[in-house]
């Protein structure tokens, strides 16, 4: 028998963490998964080897800190001072591709706040490590400039045809993407608000957990490419129990680990909170405070919503984030059927931070974008060109329209691979994730590179 009034809580709760992920088709009906706020793993004993790519390995979300091959400031001497004069870029520009007028749909004190957020992360970076950018290496000082020159050009208040001709003079701009077409498949994601409660309570019945101790039994894998197109794979492992979610939530293995961190009212909201990565959890005094990933099990994301349509309960049209919810609504038997064959399984942490990337950046709605970190650095600006979907009143899309705009890449997911996969982030809320939910379409994007 519940009590009418809440008990005690019996544990202290806090944590910091959140990544936020996104939930969309991946080719007809996949879910997508990026990582809001940086994934800190718990300080472990590894060994680390370079070796061939492994078979079902889970992708590393955190990859090895790079090993620096300059040469090290004698004891006492003092360190170089950067140059600003960069070398030439042996690459063609790219400009003539692009519209006359860059067009960009949103307001500009969202980009000026976009480019700051990540300004802020390369404070205190050492600038002269190199990234690459397609088929281009170039160092953060490059990268760096590169945003400092645009928010510069930001501020100056020009006109759309001024800051157009600015930016081409500026800047190369690198086409994004593969092979002659050069399209881009955009997904989205966004911040879920989900009611909770810090303890088990009536009608809230589903824990989120913090991440257990010595739990995986995996080898995270990093790929890096190198300049003659071939890849390094190198790979970490940690020994351990490896529960599937199936076991976690089926089975129940860690309801006597005191691991609970907050409480849902249903399975599904669960799962999708999960797929996103971190939200914000509103509780029954009608406080909220953010949820975010800490870790997780090791196994790779399987989109549910993919193997729906080939057992034929789902249509394409029925694939998104929505269409999912209210097949799961109309027959629950199936919910544990199709959860559990998902085996990766999401950690949390409490939060009082707003949402970041996996790059350490604060994230923007509409802003920020996610892409595989093989391909295109955390930190590159971009300009990008496709449709979104228009909302009524009543959250459903009344038509799709053609937009354009500037955004940072500041996130990565564990779904988004390959250089013609991108996520955008839509914001917070039950908005956002209609939108979000919804959203696939093939664009353009093109990238901004100092000259």
């Amino acid at each position: 028998m519940w009590s009418s009034t809440p008990p005690k809580h019996p544990r202290i709760l806090h944590l910091p963490k959140l990544i936020f992920v996104n939930l969309v088709l991946l080719e007809c009906i996949a879910l997508s998964s990026c990582a809001l706020f940086p994934a800190h793993f718990p300080a472990q004993k590894v060994e680390f080897a370079y070796a061939a790519p492994l078979p079902n390995a889970p992708v590393l979300l955190t990859p090895p800190p790079a090993v620096s091959t300059q040469q090290q400031p004698a004891p006492g001497s003092r360190p170089t001072k950067l140059t600003r004069n960069l070398p030439p870029l042996d690459f063609p520009d790219n400009a003539g591709k692009l519209p006359e007028i860059l067009a960009d749909d949103l307001d500009e004190n969202s980009l000026a706040q976009a480019v700051e957020n990540y300004l802020e992360v390369l404070r205190g970076q050492d600038l002269r490590q190199t990234v690459t950018l397609g088929p281009l290496t170039m160092t953060l000082d490059r990268l760096k400039l590169t945003l400092e020159e645009f928010l510069g050009l930001l501020n100056q208040k020009l006109s759309h045809a001024e800051f157009t001709q600015k930016l081409k003079q500026t800047f190369i701009f690198y086409p994004a993407g593969k092979e002659k077409n050069r399209q881009i498949v955009f997904t989205g994601y966004y911040t879920p608000i989900v009611s909770a409660s810090r303890f088990k309570w009536e009608g809230y019945n589903y824990p989120l957990y913090e991440m257990p101790r010595n739990l995986t039994k995996i080898k995270y894998v990093y790929r890096q490419r190198l300049p003659d197109g071939t890849y390094a794979v190198s790979y970490l492992g940690k020994d351990g129990p490896n529960f599937t979610r199936e076991d976690i939530d089926g089975r129940r293995i860690l309801q006597n680990e005191n691991l609970e961190i907050a409480w849902l009212q249903n399975d599904l909201e669960r799962y999708f909170l999960h797929i996103q990565g971190s939200g914000i959890l509103e509780y029954l005094d009608g406080t909220r405070e953010g949820v975010r990933y800490s870790g997780s099990n090791g196994y790779s994301y399987r989109p549910i919503g993919k193997l729906m349509l080939q057992d034929g309960v789902l249509l394409p049209s029925q694939g998104s984030m929505q269409g999912i919810k209210k097949y799961f609504e109309e027959h629950p038997g199936d919910t544990e059927k199709y959860l559990f064959r998902n085996r990766r399984y999401i950690f949390f942490e409490l939060t009082n931070g707003k949402p970041r990337g996996s790059s350490g950046a604060e994230v923007v709605a509409g802003r920020s974008i996610a892409t595989d970190p093989v391909f295109y650095p955390p930190g590159a600006l971009a300009f990008i060109m496709a449709k979104k979907p228009v909302l009524g009143d009543d959250n459903e899309i009344t038509k799709w329209k053609k937009f354009s705009r500037f955004v940072v890449n500041q996130d990565t997911g564990n779904a988004i691979k390959g250089p013609r996969r991108v996520d955008l982030y839509f914001g917070a809320g039950d908005r956002a994730g209609a939108a979000a939910g919804r959203y696939m379409e093939t664009g353009k994007m093109f990238f901004l590179i100092k000259k």
